[in-house]
């Protein structure tokens, strides 16, 4: 009979002892207790592509012929401020150092794009003639556009507030590429003066355009959010923004504002302190577990 109750009692606390043992090595839920991306695992490759808003910023000062400051009813004022949507897509690496941090890092073909018109007077003349004939004054809409692309880096620190929602900070470094095109469109009211010269597109239109080899690079600081939503066996798709800040400096500005010099008389405008922001619109997904 001893030897029965001995038998019963080593039986019930090796069942008894294996259950925490299965609990401790298999845990509840996710078996890499928690996270979208295990701990044997956690590299992750993703797609990313969205649309971006550029906003281009700069102080415009003027100046009259003897260094005083003043101001100018110019078409040139569009200068102080100019936005435009543009895309971008990219690839992206990311690798996960812990449950709340991880470095995520990001390769983009990223294009600016950003425009405004402003109103001012402009002084017409006959440039055939000799001296050039003035033909009137009349109030003139410019439209300027900007246009150029760049391949971004952007490596950032991951910080996780869940399992789904996480934060990104980094730089970001911007390398031109391609052509840059700049646009002046000027157009005006059918007045019976017109626009004469190469540039004229019609009696009450002109327009100038520009390009060049781009390879200007810029630096920035990027910020970030997104949210993942999972949509199969390791894949996540998460939307995202990133507010990239522009740190880059710029070289100051002089233009001539030839354009009423009889009506205003010689003024210089003086650009300075320029910025060229970008918030993304993005949608990325992730392949997690590789």
């Amino acid at each position: 009979m001893k030897k029965i109750v001995l038998i019963l009692i080593a039986t019930s606390l090796m069942t008894m002892s294996s259950y925490p043992q299965e609990d401790v090595l298999r845990p509840k839920g996710r078996a890499d207790g928690g996270g979208s991306k295990s701990s044997t695992h956690p590299w992750a490759l993703g797609l990313e592509g969205g649309l971006s808003y550029n906003k281009y910023g700069a102080d415009l000062n003027w100046t009259d012929a003897n260094g005083e400051s003043t101001s100018a009813n110019s078409v040139y004022n569009v200068f102080e401020s100019l936005s435009g949507l543009s895309p971008h897509f990219g690839v992206f690496v990311d690798y996960d150092i812990d449950k709340t941090f991880g470095i995520h890092v990001k390769f983009l073909y990223n294009q600016f794009k950003y425009s405004n018109n402003s109103d001012g007077i402009v002084d017409f003349y006959d440039p055939t003639t000799f001296p050039s004939t003035y033909l009137g004054t009349e109030i003139v809409n410019l439209e300027v556009e900007d246009k150029f692309s760049f391949f971004s880096f952007d490596p950032s620190l991951r910080i996780n507030a869940n399992e789904q929602l996480y934060f990104l900070i980094g730089p970001s470094f911007n390398y031109g590429i391609g052509t840059r095109t700049n646009q002046f469109d000027f157009t005006k009211e059918d007045t019976g003066i017109n626009f004469v010269g190469p540039n004229a597109t019609s009696d009450n239109s002109s327009s100038i355009s520009a390009s060049e080899d781009f390879k200007s690079t810029r630096y920035g600081i990027n910020l970030g959010a997104g949210y993942k939503f999972k949509v199969a066996n390791n894949v996540y798709l998460a939307p995202q923004i990133n507010y990239n800040l522009d740190i880059s400096s710029y070289n100051n500005q002089g233009l001539f504002n030839d354009n009423q010099t009889l009506t205003e008389g010689v003024k210089i405008l003086n650009i300075s302190n320029q910025s060229v922001n970008q918030i993304r619109f993005s949608i990325t997904l992730w392949f997690e577990n590789l």
